[in-house]
């Protein structure tokens, strides 16, 4: 494999160990730090690269909750995926490691299928953020106001809190977890705005689906973009269909709340659900995306298309 991956963990043997078993699932890239300290500071300094980060939890100095924190501040870190590694005396840490941004965690002394299974869903999820995102870049560059985009995370919150929401879930309640992709439809669409036009109109659209009526337990926030999910727990594909229907007739059906000169390009979206299994959640986000913008691209308005959740089935 050719990512790159950082290991931060400060003893000897643990490193020796991540090493051997990160080429013994084909990891040959790999990148250790001891201090903690020095892993920042290269990776501030623009020293260091890396598609992966496996940190330790329990470090002198700077522990990997700080650490992770301080990672995620760096701009050109935000969205590199984080796996903590924890001993089973301190997953009471766990819940501040994922509010500092980590994506996942594996206990020590780490399995290596459970291990090659959170690396390959992390690396899976990010390369599909960077396929979307390096597509996006011209439109991000033309934008001039983004005050309404910041309205969007104000209605119905952002995909940092769902994130950590999803992830702060125990383990076992993992495979509980249904999600529903919902994407905009139409590759025209942008270009039938403006780009504040653009950032206007996500916002109207976070409005009207914010005021769809889903369980307390569940979550739903504005992804990124043209992308939103919705986390249902223990939810039969049936349900989770009914619930995606009820989003996009709240949208379609509400053309007269769109501006008056948008009428003529009415907005719809498409659905792709992704029912609970064995997946890991980043792998069913991972395919969430992907079939929302396969939907979200197809002829008919409003699709809705079902995803198979399982570790080894075909993205």
């Amino acid at each position: 494999m050719s990512q790159r991956i950082i290991a931060v963990d400060d003893s000897d043997i643990a490193q020796d160990f991540i090493r051997a078993t990160l080429a013994d699932i084909g990891f040959e890239d790999v990148v250790g730090f001891i201090d903690p300290r020095e892993a920042l500071r290269a990776m501030e300094k623009g020293d260091a690269v890396a598609d992966l980060i496996l940190m330790d939890i329990m470090m002198p100095e700077i522990d990997g909750i700080e650490l992770c924190a301080r990672v995620r501040g760096l701009k050109e870190w935000s969205d590199v995926p984080i796996i903590m590694l924890t001993s089973r005396t301190d997953m009471d840490s766990l819940s501040e490691a994922f509010l500092a941004g980590a994506n996942d965690y594996v206990t020590k002394p780490f399995n290596r299928i459970e291990l090659q299974a959170r690396m390959r869903s992390c690396l899976r999820l990010k390369s599909e953020l960077d396929r979307r995102r390096s597509g996006e870049a011209k439109s991000r560059r033309l934008r001039r106001n983004l005050s309404a985009a910041q309205g969007i995370v104000n209605l119905i919150g952002s995909k940092a809190g769902f994130e950590a929401n999803l992830l702060a879930l125990p383990r076992k309640v993992h495979e509980q977890v249904g999600l529903v992709v919902f994407k905009i439809d139409g590759e025209h669409s942008k270009a039938d705005f403006s780009p504040i036009e653009w950032e206007q109109m996500k916002s109207q659209v976070a409005s009207l689906l914010g005021q769809v009526k889903i369980k307390a337990q569940d979550m739903f926030a504005h992804w990124e973009d043209d992308l939103f999910c919705l986390a249902m727990l223990d939810a039969s594909p049936d349900l989770m269909q009914q619930c995606a229907e009820q989003f996009i007739k709240a949208l379609t059906s509400s053309h007269d709340a769109m501006r008056k000169d948008w009428k003529n390009r009415p907005t719809s979206i498409s659905a792709c659900l992704v029912p609970p299994g064995k997946s890991s959640l980043a792998n069913s986000l991972a395919k969430g995306i992907q079939g929302a913008e396969k939907a979200g691209r197809s002829r008919q308005t409003g699709a809705v298309i079902l995803m198979s959740n399982n570790e080894n089935s075909q993205q």
